[in-house]
């Protein structure tokens, strides 16, 4: 959906006063930033990150002290690939709002996406950390994936052992770790924590997948096409799904 800016024209009351306000002038700083950014946010549902890049710019030009403007442009430019912007109002939002957690984790994920582990593990550290943070199970996770990257395997399984013991229904902890599991010849206790991610979340079809893939090494052909059917069933256009199907082909043949 195109992003459209529209003009208002209002009709003039006949009073005393002869001159007719345009509407825009009569909304105030607050109305036309939150406007913008209600249509940024939206131009981000539609997948248009340059839509949504023009309308959180307009919504900064209204109000520069917004937190979450500055983090919605830093998300637009990270779409864009422009990471020095993203990174720069990734850091405004945590100016902005007196180091929210929040933004800390957003500016993380970002340094994780471009290859800065050592600055994303520090960033993540800090929202993992603050005691307001109600998703510092994410936080940890993102160390352990940042740590992985490095590569620092005991680090990420100390991570992802921290995400667990915090929230024992965040599926994505032993989904990682089974990954980590997996990549150390580690068949059986990848296969616990694949097991472990689609019982908490039976229609994960990654978890699916990696869970088909340890039967596979395990030469369990049975329950590899079971878990390879159940990922073409829940994501039948995705890559997963392609190899998935792929690998089914191997097995009936």
């Amino acid at each position: 959906m195109q992003y459209r800016l529209f003009l208002i024209a209002l009709t003039c009351l006949t009073v005393t006063l002869v001159a007719c306000v345009p509407y825009k002038e009569a909304r105030s700083d607050s109305e036309t930033s939150d406007y913008h950014y209600k249509m940024g946010v939206s131009a981000l549902d539609e997948q248009n990150p340059t839509a949504a890049l023009i309308e959180f710019l307009l919504a900064e030009e209204a109000d520069d002290r917004d937190p979450k403007i500055q983090s919605s442009l830093a998300y637009a430019y990270w779409l864009k690939q422009a990471h020095d912007l993203a990174e720069k109002h990734y850091k405004n939002a945590i100016k902005l709002s007196d180091n929210d957690p929040e933004y800390y984790q957003n500016l993380a994920a970002l340094y994780l996406s471009i290859g800065r582990y050592d600055d994303s593990i520090v960033a993540f550290q800090v929202a993992a950390e603050n005691l307001l943070f109600d998703r510092s199970e994410q936080a940890w996770t993102g160390i352990g994936l940042a740590n992985f990257q490095k590569p620092d395997y005991p680090a990420a399984e100390r991570a992802y052992r921290k995400a667990m013991a915090i929230n024992p229904r965040y599926y994505l902890a032993p989904f990682h770790l089974g990954k980590l599991y997996y990549s150390q010849d580690r068949p059986v206790e990848a296969l616990d924590m694949f097991s472990l991610a689609v019982d908490l979340a039976p229609e994960f079809p990654d978890g699916h997948y990696w869970q088909g893939l340890v039967y596979m090494k395990m030469k369990d052909t049975v329950k590899a096409k079971q878990s390879f059917v159940e990922v073409v069933r829940l994501a039948p256009q995705s890559e997963n799904a392609r190899l998935a199907n792929n690998y089914l082909k191997i097995i009936n043949q």
